[in-house]
């Protein structure tokens, strides 16, 4: 008896059978996925393109001439005035980083620890004065750190100082200052959460076995609450790199930063290309800071 030779099934039912089981599996994925895509192409990818492209546009006084040239970031690196905002910028940023890693790991590691009616207490605290705006935050430092501020006032009174101290206002300390205030509850929340999120299990476990508390923080504590550590940094040390209010309020020719220039460039000298090749300088130098610190650190492995 002879059997038939089986014929292959057709391409196009078989590639439509596909389709739907294509659709089926991400159908949902793409539903959710599309909006906030299109949101950051809209409002994000497509502004950053037309900024990238007029860098290397000619631009003189509010004015434009399409052109490929590298004037604009030649003048960027030639200039002593932009490199020296740009040594301030990262100098500023990096300590104020610093600062604000060594002030809040302490609240973040004790808080982490309180009772719960006490800790949630303490969170609120923190995070009310950030509701207030930021304007008025600042002001209000630009009155306290002034020469008859309450600072100097209260110093004098004292007897500590005979006159008032300059450096409080307008400088590099005073922009630290502000911008330690500004963004302490996002630097302490991140590495709370963190800590937090420790199993008690392990302390105890480590302690069982001999470990001090020295040892139990070194090696167990401080290496989990790496990935907050590096959500702050995201979320602080990147945003401050741009700052531009604080410096103009309280920083003077000395707390001059880069986003004081940008600004400059775009609403003062009416230089655009020039304006836009500074934020890309900016944004460049920062994606490989990031970069490195991942790197180093080792992040990608404890996220």
């Amino acid at each position: 008896m002879t059997v038939a030779a089986s014929s292959p099934q057709p391409r196009a039912p078989r590639r439509r059978a596909q389709w739907r089981y294509w659709l089926g599996q991400y159908a949902g994925l793409l539903a959710n996925l599309t909006p906030p895509l299109l949101y950051l192409l809209a409002f994000f990818y497509a502004p950053m393109s037309i900024l990238l492209v007029m860098s290397f546009w000619k631009s003189g006084y509010m004015t434009l001439r399409p052109g490929f040239t590298l004037e604009n970031y030649i003048t960027f690196f030639t200039t002593p005035v932009y490199l020296k905002a740009l040594g301030n910028t990262f100098l500023i940023a990096t300590v104020t980083m610093l600062a604000l890693i060594v002030v809040a790991y302490p609240i973040a590691f004790y808080l982490a620890r309180m009772r719960p009616r006490y800790e949630r207490l303490i969170l609120y605290l923190l995070i009310i004065p950030v509701e207030i705006n930021f304007l008025i935050r600042i002001f209000a430092w630009k009155i306290a750190l002034g020469r008859s501020g309450i600072i100097n006032s209260a110093l004098m009174a004292a007897g500590l100082i005979r006159e008032p101290l300059g450096f409080l206002l307008y400088s590099k300390f005073a922009v630290g200052l502000v911008l330690m205030h500004e963004w302490l509850p996002y630097v302490v929340i991140p590495v709370y959460l963190a800590l937090k999120g420790i199993p008690p299990e392990i302390i105890a476990a480590a302690r069982s076995l001999g470990a001090s508390r020295w040892d139990v923080f070194w090696h167990i504590v401080l290496p989990l609450s790496v990935p907050g550590l590096f959500a702050s940094f995201v979320l602080v040390y990147i945003p401050m790199l741009g700052e531009f209010a604080v410096p103009a309020l309280v920083g003077g020719p000395s707390g001059y930063m880069l986003g004081n220039v940008i600004e400059n460039q775009f609403l003062s000298a009416g230089n655009w290309g020039l304006g836009s090749a500074i934020g890309f300088i900016l944004l460049t130098v920062t994606l490989a800071l990031v970069a490195l610190v991942v790197k180093v650190a080792g992040v990608e492995k404890l996220l």
